[in-house]
């Protein structure tokens, strides 16, 4: 179950709109649950990854992958490296099964995509040949278990052979394709893009430190109950909804919760109860910080977001339909985790990673002194 961190972004997606949908009448109940700790003055560490010559080239690489082009070829038979387009149809015990079977479908030989066996066997035959392959599923097959160690034949028509061109990079290249004329200067810019990407990483880790230890220091002594149930309610008919979709590409209930690391549903419901619950000490302490501050979402910010997601569907969807796919609180959480981060991030202290570490060892220490000191009267006694 993937983790919300309001301290590192704004709400979005499926299962943020699932979570936000609570109606806001419920937040003067915050107060009565939530005792702020110190949430000013918190110490964070900001560390900026370097930028290797490993990670311009890895850029570079990439840059010349996408101008690959893909060249039919005829005359020979299919070898390795080749993308083969191919129809296909697989059986089981006489059967075809459920995923087994596509038509025109382009596979790259050696790409190990198929099951063993599948590639290879191509391998040698030409154009319009049809090759039955005998084959067996692997012992441990996750992806859909109940095919595991059960043999399978496949019966493959090859269509055409193809090749991919890798063009050389050359300072023309490179003129060709961006808004520089050399690679030295191409390369310049990646790096730059990649120091401002790591350096607004690192940020949003600070933020996300900062607003966890806000978080940590605040004392949750319940919830509402009623927004609980809702809520869990909400995501668990979301995990449902995507099961069934998952379904019909041939994956079991079963295999749609081992995939998000689950062996029952009960083990669902209670990693789906623990999410909800660390939501909302997030959602909680942040109004709890905004309503002490006197911080308010406006009408006009409201607005302001809305235009952008209006602006973002190419003006599809009207104001009414986003308010009804997003809802209000959507945007309040949204606005108020800017405007309560950057409350934060203002009187926050930086240190260096070196410090913090210092610190926490110091911590450790003192509570291992203060435990055998205990430890020791306890004996004492």
């Amino acid at each position: 179950m993937k983790k919300l961190k309001i301290g590192a972004i704004v709400l979005a997606g499926a299962m943020m709109l699932s979570l936000v949908g609570c109606g806001s009448n419920k937040v003067k109940y915050y107060n009565k649950y939530v005792k702020l700790g110190d949430y000013k003055g918190i110490e964070y560490t900001l560390d900026i990854k370097e930028v290797t010559d490993d990670d311009v080239q890895s850029k570079l690489d990439s840059f010349v992958d996408g101008l690959k082009t893909k060249e039919e070829v005829t005359g020979r038979a299919v070898a390795d490296g080749d993308i083969v387009n191919i129809d296909y149809e697989g059986k089981m015990d006489g059967e075809t099964f459920e995923g087994g079977s596509a038509q025109g479908y382009d596979l790259t030989i050696g790409s190990n995509s198929f099951i063993e066996g599948f590639e290879a066997g191509l391998v040698g035959h030409n154009v319009g040949e049809s090759v039955t392959l005998a084959l067996k599923f692997p012992d441990e097959y996750p992806n859909s278990p109940e095919k595991a160690g059960k043999a399978v034949t496949f019966d493959v028509k090859i269509n055409s052979i193809s090749v991919e061109n890798t063009p050389e990079l050359t300072d023309q290249l490179v003129k060709d394709n961006t808004d520089y004329d050399t690679i030295e200067a191409y390369k310049d810019s990646i790096r730059k893009d990649l120091e401002e990407q790591n350096k607004e990483t690192a940020e949003s880790n600070a933020k996300r430190e900062v607003f966890d230890k806000a978080v940590a220091n605040a004392e949750i002594s319940g919830y509402d109950e009623n927004e609980v149930k809702k809520l869990i309610d909400q995501e668990f008919e979301t995990f449902k909804q995507q099961a069934a979709q998952y379904a019909n590409y041939g994956y079991s209930y079963e295999d749609f919760l081992s995939m998000y690391g689950y062996t029952s549903e009960d083990a669902l419901k209670k990693g789906i109860t623990d999410y909800v619950k660390e939501y909302l000490n997030q959602k909680m302490v942040l109004y709890c910080i905004a309503d002490k501050e006197g911080i308010k979402a406006t009408e006009e910010e409201k607005d302001k977001k809305i235009d952008e997601l209006i602006e973002m569907y190419s003006g599809k969807k009207t104001k009414e339909d986003i308010l009804k796919e997003y809802t209000e609180e959507y945007f309040d959480v949204s606005i108020l985790t800017e405007k309560v981060n950057k409350l934060l991030m203002d009187s926050a202290v930086k240190v260096d990673s070196t410090e913090a570490a210092t610190e926490a060892d110091a911590s450790t220490e003192a509570e291992d002194t203060t435990e055998a000191a205990t430890e020791a009267a306890t004996e004492a006694e």
